[in-house]
């Protein structure tokens, strides 16, 4: 959906090989903290049993998450500073051919930062909290099959709730959007009531919106709670399962319950983005 916009697809297509390469960096890098938990029980065998391929694993595989998480936050700042700076130039330049006022594009500029770090930090988001939901119950299925069917108690509220607020956080982000564009206008008239109401309408919204996206999330982790519990009983019931499996399993648990923080997180940026393309392509 989000691809057939032209900013989408312009930004896609011009910068897509760099976006990939970091993309896969960061694909690399869940991929290695989701295997700490597990590589941590090894570690705990390797302690208790006298085992010590344990602790070279350990070592080995947190070293390479460190490893790869610092060459990607390098990386990803320069590949995404240098898209912003691209497509703002482009911007103002179509701006300013169309006579737009200096406020609007402004505007623009700024709502365009926020398509820029969609790209940089919100769909890497959504990677990572879906690597995290699979590669999760993937691992816990090697420990018992019992927890994978629990953990799934999580799925069906957390999109129900989603649903219920997204509606409501795309509503005042357009009006959040909507006083943005007029923001300069309203600093230039230098009517003290006027500026007054503009940051009183600004102040509300923003409340609103963070309103509508507190009670998203901590209503879905009423469910996490819930499926936490109920794993570790799982867990606690399961026979044959040693102290390493034992604490690396609960860890996986916790990943598989923080992957589906994207949900509430999604929803309010895609709401925001959305009605941002709108205006960036009037």
């Amino acid at each position: 959906m989000l691809l057939r916009n032209k900013i989408i697809k312009r930004i896609w297509k011009e910068h897509k090989n760099k976006i990939v390469f970091i993309y896969g960096i960061n694909a690399l890098e869940s991929l290695l903290f989701l295997l700490v938990p597990y590589c941590a029980g090894l570690l705990i065998d390797s302690f208790i049993y006298s085992k010590g391929y344990g602790l070279y694993i350990f070592a080995g595989v947190y070293l390479s998450w460190q490893i790869v998480a610092v060459f990607r936050r390098i990386t990803d700042t320069k590949i995404f500073t240098n898209l912003f700076n691209s497509e703002c130039q482009y911007l103002i330049e179509k701006s300013q051919s169309e006579n737009l006022e200096n406020s609007i594009i402004n505007a623009r500029v700024e709502l365009m930062k926020q398509v820029v770090d969609f790209f940089e930090s919100d769909l890497p988001f959504v990677t990572n909290s879906i690597i995290s939901i699979f590669g999760s119950a993937f691992l816990l299925y090697t420990y018992s099959p019992k927890l994978v069917a629990t953990s799934l108690i999580i799925v069906l509220p957390s999109i129900l709730i989603n649903s219920h607020y997204s509606k409501k956080i795309k509503k005042v982000t357009e009006s959040i959007n909507d006083c943005y564009e007029t923001q300069i206008d309203v600093i230039e008239s230098k009517d003290r009531q006027k500026i007054k109401k503009y940051f009183d309408e600004i102040r509300i919204n923003n409340i609103k919106k963070s309103t509508y996206e507190a009670f998203n999330f901590n209503l879905i982790e009423i469910f996490v709670l819930a499926m936490i519990l109920s794993s570790v009983y799982v867990i606690c019931k399961t026979e044959n399962l040693n102290y390493g499996s034992v604490a690396a399993s609960y860890g996986i648990i916790l990943r598989f319950a923080y992957g589906f923080d994207f949900l509430p997180h999604t929803t309010s940026k895609l709401a925001s983005l959305k009605d941002i393309i709108e205006r960036l392509e009037k």
